[in-house]
Parts: structure tokens; sequence; C-alpha cells
């Protein structure tokens, strides 16, 4: 008889989760309220070696983003329009512990996805024939929002690069938490939300380009999270054209 063997397990921890998400006063863990965005910074032209970049903190979350392009693409001989690629990664040091990592690795090519729908009707692609916009979003820190902060920022790089398009893209989330909906969550409320809600807008043209849903809300609470989210664009819609208005 073979001996017994034995296989060595790691303990993946995450973030530890509090007792209560909102207090009775109404306030987060983190002090703000529902329906309030944590401190928000914005920077373009990051980059010299990239076509456009920017850079974007929403408190600890961080994201850089490059464009390169448009540039000829030998793989499509006759199209009609452009095409725009995009490319989310996070970086090795993004995440605080093992399980976050794992997640990160599961969420990165969804998350690209999820970028490509997001732009692609936002930019002017039939005055680009034959040829590719490349976007890359890096997170550098990963502290809840990561979607919503990259599409924002790639936005932001894409008119830095001076591509044409329709509109700016302004992103944002929620989750549901203690039965409440929250506005941009934080990295515990990520963790241990129920569901989730992400939510890209052109808002000059009142149109949505994504809405992106996780975990399992239900019906009113996901038109809840939807509104927040739509009102919240808004806002970071003006930061994002004061950011482009502050380097011309």
């Amino acid at each position: 008889a073979g001996a017994n063997t034995f296989q060595t397990i790691n303990v993946i921890k995450g973030p530890e989760k509090p007792a209560r998400f909102i207090t009775g006063e109404g306030l987060r863990i983190d002090g703000r309220g529902i329906n309030q965005f944590r401190n928000i910074f914005l920077k373009t032209g990051v980059l010299s070696q990239a076509s456009g970049s920017a850079y974007i903190e929403v408190d600890k979350t961080k994201v850089l983003c490059a464009v390169h392009g448009p540039h000829q693409s030998p793989k499509f001989q006759f199209p009609e329009e452009g095409r725009l690629n995009c490319e989310f990664k996070y970086s090795s040091f993004s995440c605080s512990d093992s399980r976050r990592k794992f997640a990160a690795e599961r969420d990165e090519k969804e998350f690209s996805r999820q970028m490509v729908q997001a732009l692609e009707n936002s930019v002017r692609l039939e005055l680009y024939p034959k040829s590719v916009i490349d976007v890359y979003a890096l997170v550098l820190e990963s502290s809840g929002g990561a979607l919503a902060a990259a599409l924002t920022c790639a936005s932001l790089a894409l008119a830095d690069a001076g591509i044409e398009m329709f509109d700016l893209v302004a992103a944002c989330a929620a989750s549901k938490v203690d039965g409440q909906i929250v506005l941009d969550p934080n990295e515990v409320e990520e963790s241990y939300q129920s569901g989730g809600l992400t939510v890209a807008l052109m808002p000059s043209l009142n149109e949505i380009t994504q809405i992106y849903q996780s975990g399992e809300i239900e019906y009113g609470k996901t038109l809840e999270a939807q509104q927040l989210c739509l009102d919240g664009c808004g806002k970071i819609y003006a930061l994002m054209t004061s950011c482009l208005s502050a380097k011309s």
C-alpha cells in the first residue's frame, strides 16, 4: 500500500468583512454617504511615447492608459471603418491579496471586451478606414471600481491622442451592500457586494454605451443603481472636460 499523500492548501484571505457596511446614520465604513465619490484625480499627456495617454486616481485605485495609433492594419484589406482594440491588465502588484489576484486574472479578458463595447461607439471609426487604434489600460493599484476608472481614463487618452470622437465616455460603478445601493464602491464593498453595476455614458448625447452587471440585484435595485451611476457619470464628465480644458 502506498503512503498517504497530503496536499498543502494555501488559505486565501481577502479584506476583512465589517459587521455593517452602512451605519445607522447612513454613512459607509469610509465615512461617505451612499451617493458620494471618493477623491478623484485626472491627468492627460503622461506618456510621451504614446499617441495619447491619461492617468486616473480614484482614492487608492490608480489606472494608466495609453493610446497608440491610428495605424494601418495589413490584416484588413477593405474595411469601411477602423477598429478599436482594447487591453485591460492588472499590474502584478495592483492587488492586495491572493484572492483578488486570482479574480484579476479572471477579469482581464472580460474587462478588455467590455472596454471595446463601451468605447467604440464614441469613436468616429468611419474616419479611420484600414486602421487600428490600440488602447491599453494598466491598473497600477486596485481598490474598487477598476473597470469604471479604466473606461474614464481610456476615453481621456483617446481625446488626448486627437482621435475624432462623438463624445467622451464617462463611467462609474455602484454596488449593493447591506441591501442598499452605494456609488463608487471601495475594495471592501466590492469584495462583499451581492451585486454590482458599471455604467458607461456619453453625457452630452445622453447615450449609454455599456452596462455591465455582476452578481445578483433585483430589478428595482438595478434601476436604482443605474440612475445613481448615470447621475455620477455627469459629475465625472465635468471633471473630464475640466481636465482637457486645463491642458489646452
